[in-house]
């Protein structure tokens, strides 16, 4: 059988989201923010703020992550139309109507018997076989099937409003060095009191606040923080945008040969 088409529409998947990590790439290298720290009227308190001189092209970003997403999600479409049209379905009605089924429960799956009809009994055995409502009988769990996530992603109307920029908490160093006004307030200071706040990726936000019983004096230091450009998916869970479009790309692929496989297998048997 031939599944070129599908091929290249996977590839092109791929390329999208290789453009999309080196625009990520390049943003991040023209270092587009910076921290800078500030002491409290009352001197009781020091806050580090983000700095940011170039704000990210979400929309784009959102825009292109959506065409990445709907491209792996008609492969696999195309995919499941084409193996019935090379196995002899000319019934345009069946054709428009039919897609990769993606279930997270059995019911679900029989449910879509029906349209599946028009597949070959091999090719509805390989779909079953890759089913998200499967992978509890191999210790996985449902929230961690990629399908499942591929189908909400591409169901969702709104790619742009699905990518934002986030801090990451993990990534943060920083090395302050605080002079108080008197011994006494810098021994009353120990241990500080430290608040680590994840608000909206903007100019002046707010990422750390330490505050003191002694009166400080001055403040200075190194700090670093990495920002990461995440994916929130419908059930809130948010992802490196990069590495979710990787692993979506990776898992997409594997199913699809795992499909073309079978058509194979069964190709040849015909052949025998």
């Amino acid at each position: 059988m031939d599944f070129s088409d599908q091929v290249s529409r996977l590839a092109r998947a791929h390329q999208l989201g290789a453009a999309l990590s080196a625009d990520m790439g390049a943003w991040g290298g023209s270092t587009p923010y910076g921290v800078r720290a500030s002491i409290a009227e009352d001197r009781l308190s020091w806050e580090l703020r983000l700095q940011v001189s170039q704000s990210p092209p979400l929309a784009e970003w959102g825009f292109r992550f959506g065409e990445a997403v709907n491209h792996l999600r008609a492969a696999l479409d195309n995919l499941i139309v084409a193996i019935a049209r090379q196995t002899g379905v000319t019934d345009e009605k069946h054709l428009k109507g039919l897609m990769f089924p993606i279930c997270g429960t059995l019911k679900e799956w029989k449910s879509r018997q029906k349209a599946l009809a028009c597949l070959p009994d091999w090719c509805r055995d390989a779909l079953e076989q890759v089913q998200p409502f499967q992978r509890s009988e191999h210790g996985g769990t449902l929230d961690e099937d990629l399908l499942l996530v591929l189908r909400e992603l591409d169901n969702s109307t709104k790619h742009h409003l699905q990518v934002k920029p986030d801090l990451a908490p993990q990534a943060i160093r920083h090395a302050p060095t605080v002079e108080f006004e008197t011994e006494a307030g810098a021994a009353a200071s120990v241990p500080p009191d430290t608040e680590v706040i994840t608000g909206p990726f903007e100019d002046g936000a707010v990422l750390l606040r330490y505050r003191t019983k002694g009166r400080i004096k001055s403040i200075k230091g190194q700090y670093n923080y990495t920002a990461q450009v995440q994916a929130v998916c419908p059930d809130g869970r948010s992802h490196g945008v990069t590495d979710l479009l990787a692993a979506l790309w990776e898992y997409t692929r594997i199913v699809m040969r795992h499909v073309m496989g079978a058509a194979e297998q069964a190709e040849g048997r015909s052949g025998a």
